[in-house]
């Protein structure tokens, strides 16, 4: 066999082994719990990553689109990104489908809305919109209601978080995240007799009798 027959067929083999570069060569290796990997890194699936199932994704360098979508707490979510790294967007909204991997604390609610952004590089230049969702509620591993929710991004100077809960006659809280910092903020209210009280009591978030709870949180 000449030599160029033998750079040809290591070119063949190389292009079809990028074509279909199996997902599970990439995911193995994390350490996080994984499962039900399969297809390869342009399209493929996993049941579980982690506290995030099942998945799928969809990358198209070619055109410069990669879908993706994933379950978390009950709610499963999109991510759209289309454009070159020096001028990109990328759009977060909630999906429809209700299958979402089952987990020790589990929330239920339809959350509404759309977030998006805009970017050069490794740059975030502007970000949009919200996420907002009416009857918030913790299922598992016990029933509560936690009421209004809405959650907005701000990256023009890093990556910041802003959230509000709210229940009429019950709490009521804001949260400042500087996710980059991997710190948050949470300032707010719980009216006496509160089904949340025994709960930040327990905690240790909120004194016995108390009712105002101001708390760093860092991850």
């Amino acid at each position: 066999m000449s030599r160029r027959a033998w750079l040809w067929a290591l070119l063949v083999f190389a292009i079809t082994l990028l074509v279909e570069l199996p997902a599970r060569w990439l995911l193995a290796p994390l350490p996080i719990p994984l499962a039900g990997i399969s297809g390869s890194i342009w399209q493929g699936q996993a049941e579980r990553l982690g506290d995030l199932g099942p998945l799928r994704w969809a990358w198209q360098p070619w055109r410069a689109t990669a879908q993706a979508s994933a379950g978390y707490q009950g709610q499963r979510w999109q991510l759209q990104v289309s454009g070159w790294p020096w001028r990109w967007h990328a759009a977060l909204q909630p999906a429809s489908d209700a299958h979402t991997l089952a987990t020790d604390y589990r929330l239920a609610g339809q959350w509404q809305g759309m977030i998006e952004l805009t970017g050069s590089g490794s740059r975030c230049l502007s970000a949009k919109g919200n996420l907002q969702v009416d009857g918030l509620a913790l299922q598992a591993p016990w029933q509560l209601e936690l009421g209004q929710a809405r959650v907005a991004l701000d990256c023009t100077a890093g990556w910041k978080l802003a959230g509000q809960l709210s229940l009429p006659g019950q709490h009521h809280a804001d949260l400042a995240a500087d996710l980059l910092a991997r710190q948050a903020r949470l300032t707010g209210r719980v009216e006496p007799g509160a089904a949340l009280q025994p709960l930040l009591v327990s905690a240790q978030w909120l004194a016995p009798g108390g009712a105002e709870v101001a708390r760093t949180i860092r991850w």
